[in-house]
């Protein structure tokens, strides 16, 4: 499953994409019968032009890639996989990357079997997703081992983990503590009913009830720390997480949590403060915690998380988040409060991260992949 999915949703984009790929196939396979004989030439140039359109990287339609794809497997293999390694390739050209999103990402051409080796095309493109965001991993690793021969790394190793407050229904935060919700959570019963009910008020009401705290403090609680840091390095606004995001961790990283897991969801409000040089990190983190110390009436700190403690992060990134309770000054938010993060990172750690992100946003599909492709192996092997 997508890491910003949740499971309805990729239940039901499953059922869309089996049902669209029977279409398409059959639709796919009655032209290139009935041009394989009636106008065998054709089919050749329709697999000249997906070609061309694939080293351009220019608009074309899907039926006829699935058509080049019956006519000649083995060449139609190497073009579109050619072209992934030459998109996916960092760094990543943005126009290229979207063209592959919008044409060949979407396609039905990744359910269909290779010649060479049997797999699914996916498995193939998975492959080289892999391949390239090692490579950007083992990256992060080397800057990683080359900062901790900064003269002051040990001042960035001195910023210890501390959890003060890790839930939105603390006392100090007081969300998702509303009797109606509580009722809910608290109620002891065995029955598998009954706890679909509690996963149900707490994936939809409860994420509601954080969603709309959020769009009430988001705006001011960015002006409040762009004021503080932006003389520190570059601050960066963050979008609100979006519902299905918050869905996919309440299922996944908080599944063994207690009821609301969605409590757990501390960073639906976010930023971001990047620093050139070690020295303006810890700067900048010693004056973030000097003005929380000095406003508590605004602003109190909740946690601190050290990714650069982690010696051994398997995905190479590191950088240091502080959660903090934001208690609104608006009058017309009715003292709202909310834990947000701000994110305290190195450039160096920025610009293999944006790499990155859009490779995992074609490897977090596997899931939805062999899904799709579940019941229909065996037709898919005949092609």
């Amino acid at each position: 499953m997508g890491a910003g999915e949740s499971t309805e949703k990729l239940g039901q984009r499953v059922l869309i994409a089996k049902s669209k790929l029977e279409s398409d196939l059959q639709t796919a396979t009655d032209r290139y019968e009935h041009l394989k004989q009636h106008s065998p030439l054709i089919l050749k140039t329709m697999l000249e032009s997906v070609s061309a359109s694939f080293e351009t990287c220019a608009p074309f339609l899907e039926s006829t890639l699935l058509i080049a794809w019956l006519y000649d497997a083995a060449q139609c293999e190497s073009i579109v996989l050619s072209a992934c390694k030459k998109v996916l390739r960092a760094p990543i050209n943005d126009v290229q990357y979207n063209w592959f999103k919008q044409y060949v990402f979407s396609s039905n051409i990744w359910m269909m079997k290779t010649k060479k080796s049997g797999k699914f095309l996916y498995e193939e493109l998975l492959a080289i997703g892999n391949d390239m965001s090692s490579d950007i991993v083992a990256n992060m690793d080397s800057i990683f081992e080359h900062l901790q021969s900064h003269k002051q790394w040990q001042k960035v190793l001195a910023i210890k983990n501390e959890t003060l407050v890790a839930r939105q229904d603390d006392k100090k935060v007081g969300l998702l503590n509303d009797a109606g919700l509580t009722n809910v959570f608290e109620a002891k019963s065995d029955d598998q009913k009954s706890e679909d009910m509690k996963t149900f008020v707490d994936s939809n009401m409860a994420i509601n009830i954080l969603t709309s705290t959020a769009a009430k403090i988001n705006e001011e609680f960015q002006k409040h720390v762009k004021l503080v840091m932006s003389s520190h390095g570059s601050y960066k606004t963050a979008p609100m997480k979006k519902v299905e995001r918050s869905l996919s961790k309440v299922e996944n990283d908080y599944a063994g949590e207690q009821y609301p897991k969605s409590a757990k969801l501390l960073d639906l409000v976010r930023c971001s403060v990047t620093f050139n040089t070690v020295e303006q990190l810890i700067k900048g983190y010693d004056a973030f915690l000097r003005h929380i110390k000095a406003t508590p009436s605004i602003i109190e700190l909740a946690r601190v998380k050290n990714g650069f403690l982690d010696k051994n992060s398997n995905g190479g990134y590191r950088d240091v988040k502080v959660n903090v309770i934001y208690k609104s000054q608006n009058p017309e938010h009715a003292n709202a409060r909310m834990i947000c993060e701000v994110q305290l990172l190195l450039i160096n750690y920025l610009e293999e991260k944006r790499k990155i992100h859009k490779l995992y946003s074609i490897l977090r599909e596997e899931t939805f992949f062999k899904m799709v492709v579940s019941d229909h192996t065996e037709k898919r092997s005949k092609l």
